[in-house]
């Protein structure tokens, strides 16, 4: 499956209304407790990741992140969307939960739908066939 197709995928699974399961948090013996975990679906990674390959990943996102922070995804600009879909990804790394707060908010669909406008095709063109 090509970044297209796999970005489709997750535009489709975003519209059906997903939402981020999280595993509990548990004693695993007496006094010691793991944390509360996003446990996300492997489709909307490979959506992410399709986005990635397509816009590219902004190695300093650091320097541009604030450039991004507040600007409306649909007109963001490729260099932007590249920064803010590596924001996206990376934030996950630092917080358990970033990427569903992004997925809460329509930012995940909205930069889905962006990287696949940037790249000259439609959602129909992304959309896996079957």
């Amino acid at each position: 499956m090509d970044a297209l197709q796999r970005i489709g995928t997750g535009i489709e699974l975003l519209e059906s209304g997903y939402s981020v399961e999280w595993t509990p948090s548990r004693e695993t013996e007496p006094g010691v407790f793991t944390m509360a975990y996003p446990n996300y679906d492997r489709r909307l990674m490979e959506a992410l990741w399709g986005a990635s390959e397509l816009v590219g990943t902004d190695y300093g996102y650091t320097d541009r992140v604030a450039e991004v922070r507040d600007l409306g995804v649909p007109e963001m600009t490729r260099e932007q969307l590249s920064t803010f879909l590596t924001w996206v990804q990376r934030s996950e790394r630092f917080c358990d939960g970033a990427i569903d707060d992004f997925v809460k908010d329509g930012r995940v669909l909205q930069a889905l739908r962006r990287a696949v406008e940037l790249e000259g095709g439609t959602e129909d063109r992304a959309r896996p066939a079957g």
